[in-house]
């Protein structure tokens, strides 16, 4: 699809597979799907983090776009 980059889609393939029926991660899952330490990430400000709640979440659609 035209805007994409080129790997969103086998990246977002890759979150499904390994989180089947969820829309966002939490930090821990996404820290430890990209194992990085979740410091590491979020003083990367591209990393797509939101604090909800008092908790960070990332989308899964999101954290494929940064993987690509």
């Amino acid at each position: 699809m035209a805007g994409e980059k080129r790997d969103y889609r086998a990246n977002l393939e890759i979150i499904r597979e390994t989180f089947p029926d969820k829309a966002a991660l939490s930090m821990r899952e996404a820290a430890g799907f990209l194992r990085r330490d979740r410091r590491t990430l979020l003083k990367d400000r591209t990393f797509p983090a939101q604090m909800i709640g008092g908790k960070y979440a990332i989308s899964v659609a999101a954290l494929a776009r940064y993987m690509s």
